[in-house]
């Protein structure tokens, strides 16, 4: 036998103080009813004897201990449950461009975004996740996985190399992640769009993969990295440090992320727009308010054995007890 919550079975330990408490108490009204009553004791109240006394407490005690029982949930047989596995599929699709080195959000816009990302595959247990990177192009790095530390290893070699071409393709990386998807489930899937906005001319253009998205019932879900005042870029050199990229005739330049853009991809695709550095953690609320009241679809079933709940036979007993504890009115064993 075992117990769904052996850990109520330690209120137990306290039944045996309880008994001795009865046999203290019994002893005592004894000694007080001789003290009032004196000689004439048993003349005047007849009706009370020790050993009613002590099996009126007796059965009360073991009744706590069998509701005790009860509630431990004690498991005996086993019986087979068919347990159904639900998900939804979500495509996260992460901007290395370099613009996302910029600082204007701690520690920086890209290391901002894979901590965000870290944080949504742990809430994602029992989804399928994939991973999309892109920058002048786009790559899929991870396909849709239930095994989360798989697109963990995946996630902690992300950086501004993991895409060859130089730019932001923010058509192309939607695109990827449309395509990776089921069509016979399009109301159970997602995207995640994790990006500064600076799109350079991709191909497809973001609002027409937006509406591919739309048609076949994918909203895309866009978090905006970087501050409204925007951010220098840091470029890495060959000393090991780094240096502010500059444009053509020798300016910084300064990122700002395109909001009208992501808010405009999210609008089409009748997905959510959040903001970075205006919402401490977007991935969580985007989880929270879109992804977890999602229905999901059945991928597999399979049978489980599960012991058996018989609380009944423990509050049956209880019941028992504690009826015939209170016919026994003040420890009489009858008239």
């Amino acid at each position: 036998m075992s117990f769904l919550r052996p850990q109520l079975l330690v209120y137990l330990l306290a039944l045996p103080a309880l008994l001795a408490l009865a046999f203290w108490a019994v002893a005592r009204a004894r000694a007080r009813r001789e003290a009032l009553l004196g000689a004439q004791a048993e003349a005047l109240a007849p009706g009370f004897t020790r050993l009613g006394r002590l099996l009126r407490d007796g059965l009360v005690i073991v009744g706590t201990g069998l509701v005790l029982l009860a509630l431990a949930g004690p498991l005996y047989g086993t019986w087979l449950k068919e347990v159904q596995q639900r998900g939804v599929d979500v495509m996260i699709v992460l901007d290395t461009s370099r613009s996302m080195l910029a600082q204007d959000v701690a520690p920086s816009r890209l290391e901002r975004a894979k901590r965000e990302v870290r944080g949504l595959i742990t809430r994602l247990a029992g989804h399928r996740v994939g991973l999309v990177t892109f920058a002048g192009d786009a790559r899929s790095l991870c396909p849709l996985t239930h095994d989360a530390s798989t697109l963990r290893l995946f996630l902690d070699d992300v950086d501004s190399s993991s895409n060859a071409t130089g730019g932001t393709a923010i058509g192309e990386g939607l695109e990827q992640a449309l395509d990776a998807f089921d069509e016979e489930h399009p109301a159970e899937t997602v995207i995640v769009l994790l990006t500064d906005g600076e799109d350079h001319d991709s191909d497809p253009a973001p609002d027409q993969v937006a509406y591919q998205a739309r048609a076949r019932g994918v909203p895309i879900h866009v978090v905006a990295f970087g501050s409204e005042q925007g951010g220098y870029v840091p470029v890495p050199n060959l000393r090991g440090g780094s240096t502010l990229l500059k444009d053509s005739e020798g300016q910084l330049v300064r990122t700002t992320p395109d909001e009208d853009l992501l808010e405009q991809i999210a609008g089409i695709s009748e997905g959510s727009f959040l903001s970075a550095s205006r919402t401490p953690f977007p991935l969580d609320e985007i989880f929270e308010k879109r992804i977890a009241v999602m229905e999901g679809v059945t991928r597999a079933s399979s049978l489980r054995e599960e012991g058996i709940d018989r609380f009944q036979w423990a509050l049956v007993a209880a019941l028992l007890c504690l009826g015939l504890a209170h016919g026994l009115r003040d420890g009489s064993m009858g008239a």
